[in-house]
């Protein structure tokens, strides 16, 4: 039983109208393609992932000699304490999918209420099936690893404000843009690091899921962000900042801080440890990479939202050149 306090703590209060459409007209032809191929594309989790195999058995969770490459740490530790590190940090990494997925299964299904128009609620209903199965696959693994560690509070943070707003375009823009991009970069990452089957073959199946959810994002903003009022725009605009500035990991009041829970837990500094490794891991850098340099922001300059006043922002940062 949960404490008073602990339910508080998980619970988030907001407003959110409910829109019919009655017009039952197509307005989005590239929706309907994706409705269609998002139909096509189901999977059962519980069939299509052999789960018969000891996780971790026929290859490495984690090739952490690739994973923490550039550090000058790892390269200190015995046999044993690398065996360790594998487990913890991909069980860390892996909770923090699991609690992303959770937070985007519940934005969706509030993308079904409060967005306008049928054929975007008819795709949104997918991605409710694809979160919910996300979930379940995720947690299911990272049971079988080890254990699930808490949220980062980052994490809990940007998915908090996407579910109190009552603006659906910001929900759309916070979890199909930004924290589905930043899903793909990091399963990216994990599935070219990992060597064990199992995690590998989970995740071939969410990536081929994930593309269409990004795609939703964009195609829907497309069409609205040309007929948004400026101070509406501007609002996007500046929350889009405020979340790629805390999530690009550069100093150590950046990124997902929660890791050094792991390092400490194993009896190590973990700030120092975390420090570190933004500064000189491979796998920051190309995290940051792939999400920022060669996703999200080439699409946020098409759908226009990042404008000559928030450009500058995000030079001092040094996402923008």
């Amino acid at each position: 039983m949960t404490t008073a306090h602990q339910q508080a703590a998980r619970r988030v209060t907001y407003q959110l109208e409910t829109l019919w459409d009655y017009d039952y007209e197509p307005t989005h032809q590239e929706l309907d393609m994706l409705y269609e191929t998002a139909k096509k594309n189901q999977w059962n989790g519980s069939t299509a992932i052999d789960w018969s195999r000891p996780v971790g058995s026929e290859g490495a969770v984690l090739n952490v000699q690739v994973a923490f490459a550039g550090t000058s740490f790892f390269g200190r530790l015995t046999p044993e304490e690398q065996k360790e590190v594998e487990i913890r940090v991909s069980a860390w990494r892996l909770s923090q999918f699991l609690h992303g997925e959770q937070g985007a299964l519940v934005v969706c299904g509030q993308l079904v209420n409060s967005i306008p128009e049928l054929d975007a609620k008819l795709y949104a209903s997918t991605q409710v099936v694809d979160e919910g199965r996300h979930v379940e696959v995720f947690e299911r693994y990272v049971k079988k690893l080890h254990k699930i560690y808490p949220v980062d509070p980052l994490l809990k943070s940007v998915l908090d404000e996407i579910l109190a707003t009552n603006l659906w375009e910001l929900k759309l823009l916070g979890m199909q843009m930004i924290v589905e991009g930043l899903a793909i970069a990091a399963f990216n990452v994990m599935r070219r690091q990992t060597a064990d089957p199992t995690l590998s073959q989970l995740l071939d199946y969410v990536l081929q899921d994930e593309g269409r959810h990004v795609n939703f994002g964009y195609f829907a903003l497309k069409r609205s962000i040309p007929e948004m009022a400026a101070p509406k725009r501007e609002f996007l605009e500046d929350f889009t900042y405020k979340v790629c500035d805390l999530l690009y990991a550069r100093d150590e009041r950046t990124g997902f801080r929660s890791i050094q829970d792991v390092w400490n837990e194993m009896g190590w500094d973990g700030e120092k440890i975390w420090r570190e490794t933004v500064k000189t891991s491979q796998t920051t850098k190309a995290f940051n990479s792939f999400l920022f340099q060669e996703n999200l922001m080439p699409r946020l300059v098409r759908l226009g939202l990042i404008s000559d006043r928030i450009a500058p922002r995000y030079r001092e940062i040094g996402l923008m050149a």
